[in-house]
């Protein structure tokens, strides 16, 4: 990639990658939050500034990881806490449109999929060589986080639209 800007250019690209990984992780998550503690205002904004400010740590650690996997697992405390509002919405404790969280557990899938494809460079493992332009693990993990964002956007507008006209229970 970038044979002719040479590693400056190769390394400044990587960085706005991963600055674009990173955002979708971050802006992503936050209506899931927002919509899974509609019910419970004092935890919520809580969560939000919390999960903000575990992005801005994972976002800093992918940037200067020293290698694919260590930028892979700067972004396992995210999944982590995504994870953990997810099981608070599937055991009861948390809110959101009916249909919602499969989506957000496909998103959360196709994600780490496409991080292991692009840690693990599974077509150019086989094939080095023919992948270098087409096919490549990095163009795969794209491809997978597009589908990674599609179910995202197919979980938050119904919980979205479910926020916007449901009426908490009385404590």
């Amino acid at each position: 990639m970038c044979h002719q800007g040479g590693s400056p250019v190769y390394t400044r690209l990587l960085a706005l990658d991963m600055c674009g990984v990173c955002l979708v992780n971050t802006l992503g998550a936050l209506p899931i939050i927002h919509c899974t503690l509609a019910c419970r205002p004092w935890l919520r904004p809580a969560a939000l500034v919390g999960y903000t400010m575990l992005s801005g740590v994972a976002g800093w650690r992918a940037l200067t990881a020293p290698s694919t996997s260590a930028r892979l697992r700067a972004f396992g405390w995210q999944a982590g806490a995504r994870l953990l509002v997810f099981g608070a919405r599937g055991v009861g404790l948390g809110s959101g449109a009916p249909g919602s969280l499969p989506c957000y557990l496909r998103m959360d899938a196709l994600a780490l999929l496409g991080g292991l494809v692009n840690v693990a460079r599974l077509p150019e493992r086989w094939g080095p060589g023919r992948f270098d332009y087409w096919g490549n693990s990095h163009q795969i993990m794209h491809l997978l986080s597009v589908g990674s964002i599609l179910q995202l956007h197919a979980g938050v507008v119904p919980d979205l639209l479910w926020a916007a006209h449901h009426a908490c229970p009385p404590d």
